[in-house]
């Protein structure tokens, strides 16, 4: 179980990802799941470091484990199933939401093709949204490439961010 110093830590990364549309327990479940050592737990001991039920704690592991968040472990000669951060999650994830943040620019493409012969005032919101969705479109994937390049020497601390 984390030591008890580590619980701040813990509700803080619940915090965030509430924030994010998470709940709370989910957050709790990745802070714990993030700094626990070793870096698995059954959901019974998670039910008890995090204090939360064991349907909740059900509940939020098929979430987490549906978003790929984190996967499933079998642990040698135990019959629970435990749970770990997935390493390529979080990474996955960002995939995902870029994949979303690149959506909408067609959305803001058509809204424009409906209001061709509107005033510049009544179409400026759209252009706006559509830069703004044409920018990470093209920014975001060379983004990737960079995290992809950088990982390593970043996550071993040879490369501090700037």
């Amino acid at each position: 179980m984390p030591e008890p110093d580590l619980d701040p830590y813990i509700e803080s990364v619940a915090l965030f990802f509430e924030t994010s549309g998470l709940p709370r327990i989910a957050g709790r479940i990745l802070g714990l799941l993030l700094v626990c050592d070793p870096p698995h737990r059954s959901s019974a001991e998670l039910a008890d470091a995090i204090g939360a039920s064991r349907g909740s704690i059900s509940t939020m592991t098929r979430m987490l484990h549906d978003s790929g968040l984190i996967e499933r472990v079998a642990v040698p000669q135990e019959r629970a199933t435990y749970y770990r951060i997935d390493p390529t999650g979080f990474e996955r994830r960002f995939e995902i939401l870029m994949r979303t943040i690149v959506g909408f620019r067609p959305l803001a493409d058509r809204g424009l093709d409906l209001l061709a012969d509107a005033s510049p005032e009544r179409t400026r919101r759209l252009r706006e949204i559509r830069a703004l969705y044409v920018f990470l479109e093209r920014s975001l994937p060379a983004m990737i490439d960079a995290w992809r390049a950088q990982r390593d020497a970043l996550i071993d601390g040879a490369e501090d961010p700037p």
